[in-house]
């Protein structure tokens, strides 16, 4: 813990001489997050034009609109925020024109709000965007990290990499890095991309299994595109991600890669509130990370409150990612436990309208009757079994719960008065 202590008190030093007080930077040290990530993202928003001033915009949009107070609280650079070149001694440098006062001092200034701070970095010589990579630096950036006053660190795969190298020769080096951040820093979250170079590939699952083994979190589905419908980005990373729940759990989560209301500067997705209601709904059931990639005083009050529903996050942050699906038709129900009752994603995977139909026992009640409220309507009701009729590629997300046909009826007018 030394290294973790000596990082605090450069934090808490920095902090102190810009004016902060002990109190407000006592957010710079946190456990280790049992639950899937949520906060924001630079990347689908600013590309490599982040600035010290953009950063501490969308930050302060983060605390001003409640979104940090329900949980998403990371601020996490991606690529771009160094120079062009490393120092003598082979340390990392930031960018002095996108960042004048520093990264610790951004850092501390961002746990001084009460949010924590993410940083990206490669696994090869380059990162994606030609800036440097960590090859040969693993250790040295891990202390510089954690020096920093780091809490996160996005580790990615850009190429860079021996000739000869292997799905095996990297997770090693993946691996080796991780130790490196955790002897640096043993609270940091290690997030990485190894699953993304064995895509499509024999080896992809072992690369997942190997990241369980590691990392906190590891993109499992490629970078969405914002030419693409949304529908085809949300539904095939569901597909992508739906056979990997044994490797989700407690710090460790399968990556869907982030969300992308409202509207951004440098990739516009522009898909519209039922498109991201059913992009949260998927990316909730599948336990990934909610990390948030948009100009944040774009998004509209509706697509705050989607952000903020307290369902929702519930479903997210429950523990667990989905482990059961079952279809009827071209309608796919897919459950896991959440609410102290089961969350139930239903998916119309079809091309054209279509209606399902699921028993209770189907969906894993076990009772006559359940109550069930609609995560994005708020209705209650009960069931004696769920019927939905959704256009193609429409989602609906329910909380369903075991009750007699008296406590049904209850729950409901109480979820009517409130």
């Amino acid at each position: 813990m030394k290294n973790l202590a000596r990082a605090s008190i450069v934090a808490l030093a920095m902090a102190l001489a810009a004016g902060m007080s002990i109190s407000s930077v006592s957010a710079a040290v946190r456990p280790l997050s049992q639950h899937p990530v949520m906060g924001y993202n630079t990347w689908y928003q600013f590309r490599t034009g982040m600035t010290q001033q953009t950063i501490l915009k969308q930050a302060k949009y983060l605390v001003s609109t409640g979104l940090a107070a329900t949980g998403y609280d990371y601020v996490n650079l991606d690529d771009g925020w160094m120079a062009r070149e490393r120092a003598r001694d082979g340390a990392l440098r930031w960018d002095v024109a996108k960042f004048p006062k520093g990264i610790p001092w951004l850092a501390a200034r961002l746990h001084a709000m009460g949010l924590k701070f993410g940083i990206y970095e490669a696994i090869g010589q380059r990162t994606c965007q030609h800036f440097p990579g960590s090859w040969g630096h693993y250790a040295q950036d891990a202390k510089t990290f954690a020096g920093w006053g780091v809490d996160f660190v996005k580790i990615d795969e850009c190429g860079g990499l021996p000739a000869k190298t292997t799905a095996s020769t990297l997770t090693s080096d993946f691996r080796s890095y991780g130790a490196d951040l955790r002897a640096a820093d043993p609270e940091v979250v290690y997030s990485e991309e190894l699953p993304i170079y064995s895509m499509g590939q024999p080896s992809f699952l072992s690369t997942v299994r190997a990241s369980a083994s590691f990392a906190n979190m590891w993109r499992v589905a490629p970078d969405e595109k914002y030419t693409q419908p949304a529908s085809y980005t949300i539904l095939s990373h569901l597909a992508d991600d739906l056979d990997l729940n044994s490797f989700a759990g407690p710090c460790r989560w399968n990556d869907l890669d982030m969300l992308v209301p409202g509207r951004q500067t440098a990739m516009p997705f522009d898909w519209g509130l039922q498109a991201e209601e059913s992009q949260l709904s998927v990316w909730a059931e599948e336990a990934s990370p909610l990390l948030i990639s948009t100009d944040l005083p774009t998004l509209t009050p509706a697509e705050l409150a989607a952000l903020k529903n307290p369902l929702m996050i519930t479903i997210d942050e429950s523990g667990s990612q989905a482990q059961k699906a079952v279809t009827s038709g071209h309608i796919e129900a897919v459950m896991k436990g959440a609410d102290g009752g089961l969350a139930v994603l239903l998916v119309n995977l079809g091309t054209a309208t279509a209606n399902g139909h699921f028993t209770l026992s189907q969906l894993g009640i076990t009772t006559a009757r359940a109550s069930g409220d609609n995560v994005w309507t708020g209705k209650s009701t009960t069931f004696s079994g769920v019927s939905v009729r959704l256009a193609a590629n429409q989602t609906a997300l329910l909380v369903l719960k075991n009750c007699s046909a008296a406590e049904c009826r209850v729950r409901v007018i109480h979820k009517q008065k409130r």
